[in-house]
């Protein structure tokens, strides 16, 4: 299976955005992500070693999205903020 260039760079700015909300004290981790979601963290961090041989989920960064307000267009394309500041 082949990943373009967007699916890892997209892939990589997921568990930034896991590293920053852990920085910012809004989790404690990838365990605390991955228990919440009932997600195998050792697959997890398989995606995240080997993000050319792997797909990440689209589900989960829609859960990092809906659960702490990060916004899609800055983890999907790298634009913008990295928090959403349009709340519906």
């Amino acid at each position: 299976m082949i990943i373009s260039q967007s699916g890892i760079d997209i892939t990589r700015r997921f568990f930034d955005a896991i590293d920053i909300l852990a920085r910012d004290g809004k989790i404690r981790g990838l365990q605390t992500f991955t228990k919440k979601h009932g997600i195998n963290r050792w697959n997890l961090i398989t995606v995240k070693n080997k993000p050319q041989n792997t797909i990440l989920k689209c589900e989960y960064v829609a859960y990092l999205c809906n659960d702490y307000n990060i916004s899609p267009k800055w983890i999907l394309l790298g634009k913008g903020n990295f928090y959403d500041t349009l709340q519906d």
